[in-house]
């Protein structure tokens, strides 16, 4: 923080920005509309440093402004991105389409997204980003074991598979670019009125690795289906949706979501140490419980 303004002046004398009033939303980037000295609607964004934002230019820069927000220009050192703005940026989460049809939104996104690997790639591979989780996973259950124990089995499960999704050489699915946090707040509507709208990813998180690790937060977000009374029955034609959009097997998608439901269960719990916000996380383990019924079904 006590490094922003600087970052801000740098990037405007850079790229000769116009800046506007910066965004409210985010919690691990600055980012503001502006314009170029020629018009061009912009954005600026100033990441926090982190591990996971740091391909997110080289992601962008791959995907050419198709299915995601075009990257025009970047500062590696700064962290800084330049980017045309999306007008008006609604986003997803915001749409009130039937569900089917938001989903549809994002499964054709990561149709154009997963782009096949190409050579001399920086970006991580999955298995090793997988691995680590894996250890770090498995040191949170056993420190938080006591709080879970009536959905003990479906946690093993979950850790089971993350731990098979990371050993050396696995290759579950075909490798592609993933974005890595596909949800519906990461996907917005840019429709100018000169071209024909789309809707555009944003704030990936790249990897490389099985295309249906993508799916779980598209599908466990797109609304809440854990609140239907019949949770499978609402999830399993959206995988199913899915699974024949993209090409990738029913099953595999359902594992990904088990492993990721857990180890996101075991994050909120090690973040979160007070009562009232681990007795919010443990109320995720029924989603745990339905994602290991629909892999094993």
């Amino acid at each position: 923080m006590a490094r922003l303004p600087g970052l801000i002046d740098r990037a405007t004398r850079r790229w000769g920005l116009s800046l506007g009033t910066p965004f409210s939303v985010g919690t691990a980037a600055w980012t503001t509309p502006g314009v170029m000295a020629d018009g061009t609607p912009v954005v600026l964004k100033l990441t926090f440093p982190h591990d996971e934002a740091k391909y997110e230019a080289t992601a962008l820069a791959l995907w050419q402004g198709h299915a995601a927000v075009e990257l025009l220009d970047h500062d590696t050192q700064d962290w800084a991105l330049l980017l045309r703005r999306a007008h008006p940026g609604t986003l997803l989460l915001a749409d009130t389409s039937p569900p089917h049809v938001r989903l549809g939104i994002a499964v054709e996104i990561l149709r154009n997204l997963h782009r096949a690997v190409a050579s001399g790639t920086e970006m991580p591979p999955l298995t090793t980003v997988s691995a680590t989780w894996s250890r770090i996973a498995t040191q949170r259950a056993n420190r938080w074991a006591h709080l879970y124990e009536a959905y003990r089995e479906e946690v093993t499960y979950g850790l089971g598979l993350l731990a098979a999704f990371g050993r050396p050489g696995a290759k579950p699915g075909p490798l592609v670019v993933l974005h890595g946090d596909l949800n519906p707040g990461n996907i917005l509507l840019d429709a100018p009125g000169s071209v024909p709208p789309q809707w555009l990813a944003i704030d990936p998180k790249p990897m490389i690795g099985d295309p249906g690790y993508d799916l779980w937060p598209v599908l466990s977000q797109i609304d809440n289906p854990f609140l239907y009374p019949d949770p499978l029955a609402v999830l399993r034609p959206r995988v199913e949706l899915a699974a024949r959009a993209l090409g990738i097997p029913f099953r595999r998608i359902c594992e990904w979501a088990c492993a990721r439901s857990v180890e996101s269960v075991l994050w909120q719990l090690e973040t979160w140490p007070d009562p009232a916000r681990q007795a919010l996380a443990l109320k995720d383990l029924t989603q745990v419980r339905c994602w290991a019924m629909l892999a094993r079904s």
